[in-house]
């Protein structure tokens, strides 16, 4: 589980990621980032209603997500806001599959430090 000091709960904070952070995504889902004034990277997950209309299952991919991002958290540069948006097509996918795309939608974000 994510630390409160590492999650993103502010609706603002939410708008000004989405508005000017940097975007790359897959199939399953889209990261934005954009660079914050502090010592440690925020995330937030974004799971609409259109993804699952049963909450069990958005929380279930919310918990999925943030376990794979506590688990890269070390790897990454710090610094950064980090919005989540996760399409209906997520639903049904292994944790091991989320973790990798993940891994490869931040490597193509330049997020990792050298040497990964």
């Amino acid at each position: 589980m994510l630390a409160r000091q590492l999650r993103l709960v502010k609706e603002k904070d939410f708008k000004k990621i989405l508005k000017q952070g940097k975007s790359s995504y897959t199939k399953i889902f889209r990261v934005k980032a954009l660079a914050n004034e502090l010592k440690n990277n925020r995330y937030g997950i974004i799971i609409s209603t259109k993804v699952s209309k049963k909450a069990v299952e958005r929380n279930k991919l919310k918990r999925q997500f943030r376990a794979a991002l506590n688990k890269l958290d070390k790897k990454l540069i710090q610094g950064f806001d980090l919005a989540v948006i996760v399409s209906p097509i997520a639903l049904g996918h292994e944790f091991k599959f989320i973790k990798s795309e993940l891994e490869k939608i931040l490597f193509a974000l330049k997020m990792f430090k050298a040497g990964k």
